[in-house]
C-alpha cells in the first residue's frame, strides 16, 4: 500500500521535485568523495532511489560506473535526462540484481520512505547486492514516528519515517553492517544523518 501511495505522489510532484533539489549540496558532494574512497577506484555503484538523478549524475562526473534504481517512474523520466548510465524502475525491498553485483550502494534520503517494520528487509537486499567489503552511504532525517505528510508541492501526502541516530545505527547492526562513519548535518528545518557502512557478513545469524 505505501509503495504505490509513494510511486503515484513522486510520478506526480517530479518536475517540481527536480526544480527544488537541482543542486548537489556541499555536504552531500563531500560525503560522495567518502563514499567512493571506501568504495574503491573503479567500483560498480547502485545508487538505491536516484530519484530525478541528482547524486547519480555527481558520481558519474566523479568516474564512478552507476546504475540508478528508482520506483516511479515519473522521477526515473526526469533522471534520464541528466545521467550515461543504466536505469531501473524497482522496488528497494525487492532487488533485481544479482548477489555481490555492486562495490557500493548510495541510499540518500529512500528508505525513509518505508515503514519501520520494512527497513530491514531493503538492508537484507542492500546487504545482498553488495560485495563482500562494500561501502553503504546512507542517510534518513532525524527525528521520531512514522506516517503520512502534506508535501509543500501541492499537497501531495508523501511517507515519512524518522530515527534518531542511535536507532539507525542499532538497525544497520542489527542487519549485519558495521558502522565506518556517522554524520549529522542541518538542511532548511530537518537535521539528516548519514552512515558510512560495511557488511559484517552476521546478517541473520
Amino acid at each position: 500500500m505505501v509503495g504505490k501511495r509513494m510511486e503515484a505522489a513522486y510520478d506526480t510532484i517530479a518536475v517540481q521535485f527536480e526544480a527544488r533539489h537541482g543542486a548537489m549540496p556541499s555536504e552531500l558532494r563531500a560525503a560522495a568523495d567518502r563514499f567512493l574512497q571506501q568504495a574503491g577506484a573503479g567500483a560498480r555503484v547502485l545508487d538505491l532511489g536516484c530519484g530525478t538523478g541528482r547524486d547519480m549524475a555527481w558520481l558519474e562526473a566523479l568516474d564512478a560506473p552507476v546504475v540508478g534504481a528508482d520506483l516511479s517512474t515519473g522521477m526515473l523520466a526526469r533522471a534520464k535526462r541528466r545521467v550515461g548510465g543504466l536505469l531501473a524502475k524497482m522496488d528497494m525491498r525487492t532487488l533485481g540484481f544479482q548477489e555481490d553485483r555492486f562495490q557500493g550502494v548510495w541510499c540518500n534520503a529512500a528508505i525513509l520512505h518505508l515503514p519501520r517494520a520494512e527497513a530491514p528487509v531493503a538492508l537484507a537486499e542492500i546487504q545482498r547486492v553488495l560485495t563482500p567489503g562494500g561501502t553503504l552511504f546512507l542517510s534518513v532525517q532525524e527525528g521520531t514516528g512514522e506516517g503520512w505528510e502534506t508535501s509543500p508541492y501541492g499537497g501531495v501526502e508523501r511517507f515519512f519515517a524518522r530515527y534518531n541516530q542511535s536507532e539507525m545505527e542499532t538497525l544497520l547492526i542489527t542487519c549485519g553492517f558495521s558502522v565506518l562513519e556517522r554524520t549529522s548535518t542541518s538542511a532548511g528545518e530537518r537535521r539528516w544523518l548519514s552512515f558510512l557502512a560495511r557488511p559484517d557478513g552476521n546478517w541473520g545469524t
